[in-house]
C-alpha cells in the first residue's frame, strides 16, 4: 500500500450526498452522480500571489478514460487497448491501474479484462469498499487491491458509457450507439455485490449517447430528443420511466443530440450539438450548423425548458457535462469546437451572463471549487497545421496505429499542445497556467490531487500539477 498522503481541509458546499459511493472526495466521475465537478470535502488550491502550477510527474497511459480516488494515497485509472479502427470497431482489453500519487508510478493492475467495443468506460468507488468498472459490455467488480470479485456481461452488445450508484447502492448503466446515435439504449439495473441484474433490462424510447446522471434515487438520462427520469421500483424489481417529466430539447435538423446532465436541487443543465468529428482535437470538429447552446429544465416542471447560445458561432459541438458552482448559483459551459467559454448567475429560473472568453480552447470535464472560487480548465494549443482539411482525416487513421509505438507516442507528447488552467471562478480571469506535454487533447476525466495539486489526464498523458 502507498504511504498515507496529507488531504486538504474539507470545504464546506452544502452539497448532500447523493448515491452510495465510498465516503470521500471524488470516489467517481465528476465528482458524484449529479456531475458538478465538486471534489466536496476538500478545499481549493487556493494559488496565491507569486505562485505557479507546475508539471510534478507524467506517466505515459496511452489510453486512459478516467481518473478516481478512494482513501487518501489510493488513486486509480481506468485503462483500455486502442482499437484499429475507431469507435465501436474492432474489440478492445480494459483494465485499472493503481497509481503512486506522487510519482504516478503504477503500483497495482488488474489483468486485461474484456471489454468488447470501444467508447469510454466508467470506474466508481463503492460504498461497500469495492471498485466498480463498466466497460464495452462487461461489468466488473474488484478489490481496491485489484483482485477481481465478480464480473458480468450486459445484455446489449455495444459499450456502455460507465455508470451511476443509487442510495441503496445498485448500478444503473446503459449502452451507447455513439458516435451515430441511431439505436435505442437499453437500461440494466445490477446488484453491487454479484452484478447480477436486479431489475428487466429497460429500453428507452430513443437512443441516449450522454453518460447517466443521479441524485441517489433517480437518474437522468438525456436522449436524442427528450429528458428522462427514470426510477427503480425495488419492491417490483422494475425500473419504470416517469412519464410526467420529459423536457423536450429538439428535434431539430441544424442540431446534434446532448450530452452528460447536471442535477442541481431545481434544475438539470445540459448542452447539445454533441455529434463531431473529434480527433486529436475537439477545435473545428463541430458536423451541426448550429451553434451550440446550453439547455435547463426545472425538475418539477417538464415544460419549463429554456436554452441559451454559449458562442453564437455555427458548428459549434461538446461532448461533456457544463459544471455547477453550489454556492453563488453560477454554471460554467463551454463551445470547443469553437474555442469559447461562458458562465452565468442564475437568478430563480432565469441566467445572468457574468463572463465569456474566446479563444479558450476548452473539451474535458471541469473541476470547481467553491471555497476558493477556483475552475479548472483546459486549453488546447496544439499546431493549426494538423486541423487543416487536407491533414486531419490522415492524422486520425494514423492515430491508432501510432498509439501503439512507445517511439511514435513519445515523439507525439513532445509535440503536442495542451495546457491547463487555474481561473477565477467570478471572473473569469486567469490565475495560473502550465503547459502540459501531451498528444492529444484532454476530453475526459481528471481528478483533485490529495493537497495542492491535481491531476491532468488524456488519452495519451496523465500528469501531476502542483501549486508551487
Amino acid at each position: 500500500m502507498p504511504p498515507p498522503v496529507p488531504v486538504a481541509e474539507p470545504a464546506d458546499t452544502g452539497m448532500p450526498a447523493a448515491g452510495a459511493y465510498w465516503p470521500r472526495p471524488w470516489t467517481g466521475e465528476d465528482g458524484g452522480p449529479r456531475r458538478w465537478g465538486v471534489p466536496d470535502g476538500q478545499a481549493g488550491l487556493d494559488i496565491g500571489p507569486g505562485e505557479r502550477l507546475e508539471v510534478a510527474a507524467i506517466h505515459d497511459a496511452f489510453a486512459t478514460d478516467a481518473l478516481v480516488r478512494r482513501e487518501p494515497g489510493q488513486l486509480y485509472a481506468l485503462r483500455h487497448g486502442i482499437p484499429l479502427r475507431g469507435p465501436q470497431s474492432t474489440p478492445v482489453e480494459a483494465w485499472v491501474e493503481r497509481l503512486d500519487p506522487e510519482s504516478l508510478e503504477v503500483t497495482a493492475s488488474t489483468p486485461r479484462l474484456p471489454g468488447g467495443p470501444f467508447w469510454p468506460g466508467g470506474i466508481a468507488a463503492h460504498a461497500n469498499g469495492d471498485l466498480h468498472m463498466i466497460f464495452g459490455r462487461w461489468a466488473w467488480r474488484l478489490s481496491p487491491d485489484l483482485e477481481v470479485l465478480a464480473s458480468h456481461r450486459l445484455p446489449v452488445g455495444r459499450p456502455h458509457n460507465s455508470f451511476v450508484i443509487l442510495d441503496g447502492g445498485e448500478l444503473v448503466t446503459k449502452d451507447c450507439d455513439a458516435p451515430v446515435g441511431l439505436e435505442r439504449s437499453t437500461f440494466s439495473v445490477l446488484d453491487p455485490v454479484t452484478l447480477l441484474p436486479v431489475a428487466e433490462p429497460l429500453l428507452l424510447p430513443e437512443p441516449s449517447i450522454a453518460r447517466l446522471s443521479g441524485d441517489g434515487e433517480s437518474v437522468i438520462a438525456i436522449g436524442t430528443t427528450t429528458v428522462f427520469r427514470l426510477s427503480l421500483d425495488r419492491e417490483a424489481g422494475r425500473l419504470e420511466i416517469d412519464q410526467e417529466w420529459q423536457p423536450s430539447y429538439g428535434p431539430s435538423p441544424e442540431r446534434g443530440y446532448g450530452w452528460d446532465p447536471v442535477i442541481t436541487d431545481e434544475h438539470v443543465f445540459w448542452m447539445d450539438n454533441g455529434r463531431n468529428r473529434v480527433d486529436a482535437t475537439m477545435l473545428g470538429s463541430g458536423v451541426e450548423s448550429d451553434p451550440v447552446r446550453l439547455w435547463w429544465a426545472r425538475l418539477d416542471d417538464a415544460d419549463q425548458v429554456r436554452s441559451v447560445e454559449i458562442s453564437g458561432i455555427p458548428y459549434g459541438t461538446e461532448s461533456n457535462p457544463p459544471a455547477w458552482d453550489p454556492v453563488n448559483r453560477i454554471v460554467v459551459a463551454y463551445d470547443s469546437g469553437n474555442a469559447v467559454m461562458q458562465a452565468w448567475r442564475m437568478d430563480g429560473d432565469e441566467l445572468e451572463s457574468i463572463w465569456r472568453l474566446d479563444g479558450l480552447a476548452h473539451a474535458g470535464h471541469l473541476i470547481l471549487y467553491p471555497d476558493t472560487r477556483e475552475l479548472v480548465v483546459g486549453d488546447w494549443g496544439g499546431a493549426a497545421a494538423m486541423r487543416r482539411p487536407i491533414v486531419r482525416p490522415l492524422a486520425g487513421a494514423l492515430a491508432p496505429l501510432l498509439g501503439r509505438s512507445s517511439i511514435a507516442r513519445r515523439a507525439a507528447v513532445a509535440a503536442g499542445g495542451d495546457n491547463l488552467v487555474v481561473l477565477d471562478l467570478d471572473t473569469g480571469e486567469e490565475k495560473a497556467r502550465v503547459g502540459v506535454p501531451s498528444s492529444l487533447q484532454g476530453f475526459l476525466f481528471p481528478a483533485p490531487g490529495f493537497n495542492r495539486d491535481l491531476y491532468y489526464q488524456s488519452l495519451s498523458t496523465i500528469a501531476r500539477v502542483a501549486v508551487v
